[in-house]
């Protein structure tokens, strides 16, 4: 490229992000490395100022898996409800937390969905679980679940 040379370009077009012409609470669940995107909309939010309330659930294996576990806890001093969910096994003096599988926490936590939006993102396995639950079990309407599922590669 050229001084002067025109660069055109497309931002992302994808459908996973914040819908702010909502007032409803939001419920964000990830799990491993499904943080990221969340952290994106969570930090966005943020930073427009929005004022729903929301709660994120983060799970992991390990708790090496909430790999920014500080940056999780701040978004708390801006009234973000944050709940860390391992589903390894660890030693009780290691983790006094959740522990299970992160959108069983959530279904513990809400017993009606119906009057929230969800955001989920991870592996395909937690997402779809959390759909199929939040939509049958707690009444969350399906136009309300929002997701990205992280789904490998396939090998050429």
């Amino acid at each position: 490229m050229k001084a002067r040379d025109i660069l055109r370009f497309k931002g992302p077009l994808g459908s996973f992000f914040l819908r702010e012409d909502s007032s409803k609470p939001v419920v964000f669940v990830a799990s491993g490395t499904g943080f990221a995107p969340i952290k994106s909309i969570i930090e966005h939010a943020l930073y427009v100022g929005v004022k729903r309330s929301m709660h994120f659930y983060w799970g992991a294996h390990t708790l090496s898996g909430l790999y920014m576990l500080d940056k999780a806890k701040e978004w708390e001093t801006h009234g973000i409800k944050f709940t860390p969910v391992l589903s390894g096994a660890l030693p009780a003096d290691e983790w006094q937390g959740r522990t299970g599988f992160v959108h069983e926490a959530v279904l513990k936590d809400y017993p009606d969905l119906s009057g929230y939006q969800v955001y989920a993102c991870g592996a395909p396995v937690v997402v779809e679980a959390a759909h199929r639950d939040f939509t049958t079990l707690r009444k969350l309407p399906n136009e309300e679940f929002f997701s990205d599922a992280f789904t490998p590669a396939v090998k050429a």
